[in-house]
């Protein structure tokens, strides 16, 4: 399976193939944390995952830093492939739609490791 890395250069984000040339534009860092709101997503964790002992929060509530997520965060191929499917052309709020597809997925993936994910198993 490929993996695509977040390469940022001048506030632009693309997601980079480890294995070649292949990558993928996303568009400004900016605009990927306005899409998801504020540079700042809180996951919120339940009475039962709160006792992991890799879970350091007082009050089961982990912040993270969207800017460093999303300019660390590997993806996989099928991921990036989906993404290819959105151009960069604006959407009705005035950003690229690739980029607020690629918000919508990193929402995803921080929202499935919290409370929510263990109520839907459950």
């Amino acid at each position: 399976m490929t993996r695509y890395v977040p390469h940022c250069t001048d506030g632009q984000l693309a997601l980079v193939s480890e294995t070649s040339d292949d990558r993928v534009e996303i568009g400004a860092v900016d605009d990927v944390i306005a899409a998801i709101g504020d540079a700042t997503h809180s996951i919120e964790y339940d009475q039962k995952q709160r006792t992991q002992p890799w879970l350091d929060t007082d009050d089961g509530r982990l912040d993270i830093d969207v800017r460093e997520t999303v300019t660390t965060l590997p993806h996989t191929g099928e991921t990036v492939d989906e993404l290819r499917e959105y151009d960069m052309g604006t959407e009705r709020y005035g950003l690229p739609l690739r980029t607020v597809m690629f918000a919508n997925e990193v929402l995803d993936i921080l929202d499935a490791q919290g409370s929510d994910a263990s109520d839907a198993s459950e």
